[in-house]
């Protein structure tokens, strides 16, 4: 089962995930310093190497959702997906951060999960875990 976790990052070296298996894609985000929207959609981005936005396409949840849920974009089978610094991750807006939070946790893995299976034609289930790493 697809999974969000919320760890120390004790405790997320402790458990030794980064890098443990060779056939997992580590997508790894370094969530200080992003502060708005556009600014984690930009490093979401950037890790994810999803390339140029197709013309018309706004930067919003609606782009992020199609492009996390596309096989063309997440090729891999096995995907784990780290969010460093997430306690300076929109720090001045909790509201967004939840939201964020809440797509991962009852949209995007459900997706992953299960649901792709019934949706996509020839769709595939994939692993897909997230880890929320914060310092303390």
């Amino acid at each position: 089962m697809n999974t969000l976790y919320r760890m120390t990052k004790e405790e997320f070296e402790k458990e030794k995930i980064l890098y443990q298996y060779n056939d997992v894609k580590y997508v790894v985000m370094n969530g200080a310093g992003i502060n708005t929207y556009e600014q984690y959609f930009d490093r979401l981005w950037e890790v994810f190497d999803f390339g140029k936005i197709p013309e018309g396409w706004k930067k919003d949840n609606h782009t992020e959702y199609d492009f996390m849920t596309d096989d063309d974009f997440l090729p891999a089978e096995k995907y784990i997906f780290v969010i460093k610094n997430f306690d300076k991750f929109m720090v001045n807006n909790i509201t967004e951060r939840l939201k964020i939070e809440n797509r991962y946790e009852n949209y995007l893995l459900p997706f992953w999960d299960e649901e792709v299976e019934r949706v996509v034609v020839e769709g595939k289930r994939k692993d897909f875990n997230i880890y929320l790493v914060s310092n303390s």
